[in-house]
């Protein structure tokens, strides 16, 4: 098992005089897929951009393997993938064209073996030739996700993922997702509930910037526990 341990200490986030992350703590270890759970403003794509280090919070550290994301912030990134909400590609470019331009942007070792990699881990053989602009909404999300696996991370940040796709593209994607568990430590949010339970090692539930629930989901299935319940008891309580 590849040795991954990620460490939040006491993170806290403010913008405009508000507090978007409160002190969050956490220690997220070796390959699984972790889910952030919680309403819009909850502080989940802030705590997700913090741990790719394009934001850094005002107190609090984020260390993966003794790397610490602001002072080490190269090493660090070199071990993040990120996938953000809305895809970063050039529409002029074919999908593996535009592979080459960000393997080449990031100068990453191998970068033809990287490359054959990702279009296969992600499904992609089908479309390499296509211009990205005329790329179906499911096989963007896969060239998302690709770009975010080139530097063949240990952590993969995934920011709504499943956002717009239709019930078999979600499918699909929880495929290639179950496949990439054993080997990266996975980090995503989703609004989908069902799809958390049943993608999810561990599902963390935030609100108004803190971390209110830490849910490990190993050996706990449905109707001994439903997470849809745990999580709308959490935002009916005021606190």
């Amino acid at each position: 098992m590849v040795d991954i341990n990620l460490v939040i200490e006491s993170l806290s986030y403010v913008y405009q005089k508000q507090t978007i992350l409160n002190s969050i703590s956490l220690e997220l270890k070796n390959p699984q897929t972790i889910t952030l759970l919680g309403p819009n403003g909850a502080g989940k794509s802030t705590l997700l951009k913090t741990l790719a280090a394009i934001l850094y919070g005002q107190s609090g550290r984020v260390i993966l393997n003794q790397l610490d994301a602001e002072l080490n912030r190269k090493e660090y990134q070199s071990q993040i993938g990120y996938m953000p909400e809305a895809a970063l590609i050039m529409p002029e470019l074919t999908v593996k064209e535009q592979l080459q331009l960000l393997a080449t942007i990031n100068q990453i070792d191998e970068s033809q073996k990287a490359i054959d990699s990702v279009i296969n881990r992600c499904q992609l053989q089908a479309v390499v030739n296509k211009r990205t602009h005329k790329l179906s909404l499911g096989y963007k999300q896969r060239l998302n996700l690709a770009q975010a696996l080139l530097n063949d991370p240990k952590v993969l940040i995934l920011d709504e993922p499943l956002n717009g796709l239709d019930p078999h593209l979600i499918i699909e994607f929880r495929s290639i997702i179950n496949k990439l568990k054993n080997d990266v430590l996975i980090i995503m949010s989703t609004h989908y509930l069902a799809e958390a339970q049943l993608i999810s090692d561990r599902v963390l539930i935030m609100k108004n910037g803190h971390l209110i629930d830490d849910i490990e989901l190993k050996n706990i299935k449905p109707p001994d526990y439903d997470l849809e319940k745990v999580y709308l008891k959490h935002m009916e309580n005021n606190t």
